[in-house]
């Protein structure tokens, strides 16, 4: 092989290692929220690893615990990874074009995890193909740091209208209908799968969602 092939060789590998699949979707903070690493933006979501099932929860795969500290302190949970997680939609009661649902997660696994922050949200259809997803974080209040127990939960409220905006379809449904909600836990790159039965999102796909709470 050439210099020249080399250097190409090495200019592909290097292409081919930032390249991922993911969900597109924007996201948006309310006007009063502060900025913090520690929550995961949608858009740096990778492909779905949850297999949905008729109950309208999915799981990902199991994970190894890490092993705990051998200095003889005692360490602190690692927050949960999606492999630790399943995700569930629990509705809420709707009212005058609002609609509500509550986002489930719980640590499937053996061992103490945390979460932290709001993770990441898209809409998909029945092919699977992405649908207008506008997550907005809604800062109040705060997030917290939970740590969940084996088969602890944590949960978010989401809100979304269900009349048409400036921009959406002004007859029939405003938007596509999706039938799975892909959701990416704080700090993760992989997202669950979780069954829609929620009917469209209108103004573009806008859902508000605070932050996952104990």
């Amino acid at each position: 092989m050439t210099g020249a092939s080399v250097r190409t060789a090495v200019v592909l590998v290097s292409v081919m290692s930032v390249c991922g699949c993911s969900f597109q979707g924007s996201l948006h903070a309310s006007a009063d929220a502060s900025s913090s690493s520690r929550t995961s933006a949608s858009s740096t979501s990778g492909a779905t690893t949850g297999q949905a099932t008729g109950s309208g929860t999915s799981t990902g795969a199991l994970t190894t615990a890490t092993a705990g500290s051998t200095s003889g302190t005692p360490s602190r949970p690692d927050r949960c990874s999606t492999g630790d997680l399943t995700a569930s939609l629990v509705p809420g009661s709707p009212g005058a074009g609002q609609r509500y649902a509550t986002l489930v997660l719980t640590n499937r696994s053996g061992t103490s995890c945390t979460v932290h922050g709001y993770g990441g949200l898209g809409l998909a259809g029945p092919h699977g193909e992405q649908l207008p997803t506008r997550q907005v974080r809604v800062s109040a209040p705060a997030p917290t740091t939970v740590t969940l127990q084996p088969r602890g939960s944590v949960s978010a409220q989401l809100h979304w209208a269900a009349v048409a905006a400036p921009g959406d379809s002004q007859t029939g449904n405003c938007q596509p209908v999706p039938t799975t909600l892909r959701v990416i836990p704080p700090d993760e790159t992989t997202a669950l799968s979780v069954p829609w039965d929620q009917g469209p999102v209108c103004a573009g796909g806008t859902i508000e969602q605070k932050a996952y709470a104990g």
